[in-house]
């Protein structure tokens, strides 16, 4: 009986450790997922604002399409300076103030 015993809780100890790497690289693939979209996220935000700034004159549409791409940055948590100067023409009235559009004009190169 102690021998059964034995042998049931190493395969227990074994099914565990398995789970255990099964978590790992589910984390992994998670992690790995998460910052492909960060990345994804951030190149389009690059791609909908360097275009809108480079004739430093936004439309209401231009502001709208800006605001989408900040909300899918935000919502995948990047954090970049891009967003940041982002942000403030996006809440400009259709004049950006000139330091978001330098700061943008330099990360956009």
């Amino acid at each position: 009986m102690t021998r059964h015993l034995a042998l049931t809780v190493l395969a227990g100890a074994a099914l565990l450790g398995g789970c255990s790497a099964a978590e790992d690289v589910a984390s992994d693939a998670a992690s790995a997922a998460t910052s492909q979209a960060k990345e994804s996220a951030l190149r389009e935000l690059r791609g909908s604002i360097c275009p809108l700034v480079a004739d430093n004159d936004l439309s209401e549409a231009d502001r709208a399409t800006l605001g989408s791409a900040i909300d899918l940055a935000q919502g995948l948590g990047v954090e970049s300076e891009l967003l940041t100067a982002a942000e403030d023409i996006a809440d400009s009235d259709g004049t950006p103030p000139e330091s978001a559009v330098a700061q943008l004009a330099a990360e956009c190169r």
